[in-house]
């Protein structure tokens, strides 16, 4: 195996390592990826529902229900 090879191996075993971290360490905040996340009341004490997945799975319904979304009339 050549020297490059190795940095090769190196470099995706390094960017595998820091996909692992920040999937793990994402997962610890459980809104870190929602837009609504630095005002989330879920988020803050660590206990209730999502009201923007909440309102997202109501949305979802609607939509394959053939209902018209009672939320903003849409």
């Amino acid at each position: 195996m050549s020297p490059v090879d190795v940095v090769i191996i190196l470099a995706v075993a390094a960017i595998v390592a820091l996909c692992v971290r920040r999937l793990l360490k994402g997962e610890a905040g459980g809104c870190s990826d929602c837009a609504s996340g630095a005002s989330c009341t879920a988020r803050k004490t660590g206990r209730g529902s999502c009201k923007v997945a909440a309102d997202m799975v109501t949305r979802a319904d609607a939509a394959l229900s053939g209902r018209p979304d009672s939320h903003d009339g849409k």
